[in-house]
């Protein structure tokens, strides 16, 4: 590789920042692995060959199956159910009837080659994903373009992914990796992976969590810093990464190798407890997810519920509307799981950052204040519908419940509530069955809700306060705007006290509060979220084993005292500053300070 002017100089200690994926502390060398780049120059080939290049397409197609599911039988004999589903959703990405009737299509009357065809349709995607804005859209790109790595060499005829060896122990650091990548390398010898990319909810983060390798992603450039043999530190309870690191800055981190491992033991015993203080007040500790076999993960990290499942994703992994029968099969199958643990279903958050072609979304000079979440579905009725059907057959296990984003006011909430009445009716004339007590809930994610929270919560079952949106929406600060990230305080005074009156209005009606957003994973703020009454929170799954930690080892009465003190000052950063010193004092050991 030629040299970089970015590279850090050997010898001189240099700390990276990103985003920690898969805790653990690791220490050692350097492997850069850069995958290879896809290129499929256009190739136009005669009529006659159309027939051969289907085939080619067809064998291709069912190679690519049997790899996957290969994959599929490794995940789960190597880390376990949540892990084996990952691939599931690459075989539902490959087996998409419009996917491969496309390609199909074009090759005929294009008549180009079907390795450029499927490159172009995959790629195409992967575009389309890479320029929305938020994690779960780059996630999603990197499975398609794992899916179109594997079918293009199948297509050329080289074969599977050519699994990765290593003769000793190495921190595998890349621009980013897949679930194939991550699966399929020599994990005996992996001591811990950095990628330049990436999210905390990634699958390749899924996979490295459950096969226990300390992970860091997103950290930029990273690999463009470094050679084969680096000294590097990684630090995935953190985010931070080390390079060169002198030998005062080892023999700190060994120390905090031998601390965690500690820990992690400790953390083991409180799988099946509840989330409970000491004084037997129980907080609900569920989990957020996108992807139905997510909800393994949650029961495995000690969950007791989905607070938040995230419909849209089934929108943005194809081209066309999910039918009514795809939508079914993706809620039972999470129900089924979580059963009889309940789980929340959000009806589709689409718009703002979350575009698709179908249900003709336009761009908007200013996407957040505009046509989005609830109010694209009580525009389209006929998606509205179509989803509520299928939220309502599943259920009739019992432990579904639906909830309704981005509601202003009590206009869309009435609306809401009429079509899903009208729906249920539809289903009752069917005689198709669906819970009759089915809960009803709303995200409190704007200061318009907030104000009215009582008259929201007198008309449903419970409310869950989205603090991502609520944030934003409260300081004018667009979370993805780099140039405005200062302002957006997940601390600040003004939106604590916007959960505290939401809190308050609906418990005077003995409804329950949940917060769904990331402010609920952040240690630091589990004690003002008990003390402010929350009932409920819901994180990332790697994130309840802490926050159970967290909650069991201080009182409710000693949260209301700390929350009390915490509400009393004026910046976000006292309060940050006081909560940390707080925990700090409690629970020295925890991951969040080995920094």
């Amino acid at each position: 590789m030629k040299n970089n002017p970015s590279r850090t100089t050997p010898g001189i200690e240099t700390v990276l920042r990103g985003i920690p994926a898969s805790p653990g502390v690791s220490i050692g060398r350097v492997h850069l692995l850069i995958p290879e780049r896809v290129v499929v120059a256009p190739h136009k080939i005669a009529p006659a060959e159309v027939p051969s290049e289907l085939e080619k397409f067809d064998q291709a197609i069912a190679e690519t199956r049997t790899a996957i599911e290969g994959s599929r039988e490794r995940a789960l004999a190597i880390a376990g159910i949540a892990a084996g589903k990952i691939f599931d959703a690459h075989m539902m990405i490959l087996e998409d009837v419009v996917f491969q009737e496309q390609v199909r299509s074009r090759v005929e009357h294009e008549q180009f080659s079907v390795e450029y065809i499927v490159n172009d349709i995959l790629g195409q995607n992967i575009e389309i994903m890479q320029k929305q804005q938020g994690e779960m859209f780059r996630e999603r790109a990197s499975d398609i373009s794992d899916i179109r790595q594997r079918l293009l060499r199948f297509l050329r005829g080289e074969g599977d992914m050519i699994p990765h060896s290593f003769d000793e122990p190495v921190i595998l650091v890349a621009p980013d990796l897949s679930p194939t990548d991550t699966l399929h390398i020599d994990r005996r010898h992996i001591q811990g992976i950095a990628t330049d990319m990436g999210g905390l909810t990634s699958h390749t983060a899924i996979l490295a969590r459950s096969l226990d390798i300390p992970a860091v992603v997103g950290l930029g450039q990273l690999s463009a810093r470094v050679r084969d043999g680096d000294s590097i530190i990684l630090n995935g309870n953190s985010g931070k990464v080390i390079l060169h690191s002198s030998e005062a800055t080892l023999q700190e981190y060994r120390g905090k190798q031998e601390r965690y491992q500690s820990f992690q033991t400790a953390l083991g015993n409180l799988k099946d407890l509840p989330a409970a203080t000491t004084d037997g007040h129980e907080i609900h500790l569920w989990g957020n997810i996108e992807l139905p076999f997510e909800a393994e993960s949650v029961l495995t990290h000690g969950g007791g519920g989905v607070g938040l499942f995230r419909s849209e994703f089934l929108f943005l992994t194809r081209d066309t509307v999910p039918s009514e029968d795809d939508q079914y099969d993706t809620y039972d199958k999470a129900a089924e799981i979580m059963a009889p643990r309940p789980i929340v279903i959000r009806t589709f958050d689409l718009g703002g950052d979350k575009l698709h072609g179908s249900i003709n979304i336009k761009q908007e000079r200013n996407p957040f204040l505009g046509y989005r979440a609830i109010r694209v579905s009580l525009s389209r009725r006929d998606l509205f519908r179509t989803q509520l059907r299928a939220i309502l057959r599943a259920s009739r296990r019992g432990n579904v419940r639906v909830m309704f984003p981005f509601i202003s006011g009590m206009e869309e909430l009435r609306e809401a509530k009429m079509v899903l009445a009208e729906t249920a009716a539809d289903l009752e004339r069917e005689r198709i069955p669906y819970d009759l007590a089915l809960q009803v809930g709303i995200m409190v994610e704007l200061p318009s809700a907030v104000m009215i929270a009582d008259l929201l919560a007198a008309e449903c079952d419970f409310l869950s306060i989205g603090t991502n949106d609520l944030i934003q929406y409260s300081v004018a600060a667009d979370r993805g705007n780099e140039a405005v990230a200062g302002y957006y305080r997940s601390f600040h005074p003004g939106v604590l006290r916007m959960i505290q009156v939401t809190v308050k209005a609906a418990h005077k009606l003995k409804k329950p509060v949940a917060i769904c957003g990331e402010f609920g994973g952040n240690p630091v703020a589990t004690p003002l979220l008990v003390g402010l009454g929350i009932d409920e929170i819901s994180t990332n799954s790697t994130n309840i084993p802490e926050i159970k930690k967290i909650i069991r080892t201080l009182s409710f009465d000693e949260c209301k005292k700390i929350t009390a003190k915490a509400m009393r000052f004026c910046t976000a950063a006292e309060i940050s500053d006081y909560l940390t010193g707080e925990l700090k004092k409690r629970l020295a050991d925890l991951p969040i300070w080995f920094s």
